[in-house]
């Protein structure tokens, strides 16, 4: 699966376009456009088709190689 979302920090003032692979309940596989060192705890901002924001995901990072991240979700998604 690939999708469109956004991490997002700092308060809300700082985000990251992102491709969403793997997307299960959990967490997510997520393609950097570049590599930048992610911070441990930020927000995973999942879009919809048209860009708008389909939901709100607290998140952890599990793991990064590159370009890739794993993303634990530490709540249920939210809209």
């Amino acid at each position: 699966m690939l999708r469109r979302g956004r991490i997002v920090l700092n308060h809300r003032h700082s985000s990251f376009d992102v491709g969403i692979r793997d997307l299960s309940s959990t967490g997510a596989k997520l393609k950097l456009t570049e590599i930048w060192a992610v911070p441990e705890t930020f927000e995973l901002q999942i879009l919809k088709p048209d860009g708008s924001m389909e939901l709100v995901v607290p998140c952890e990072k599990r793991w990064q190689s590159g370009i890739l991240v794993g993303a634990k979700f530490v709540r249920p998604p939210r809209p």
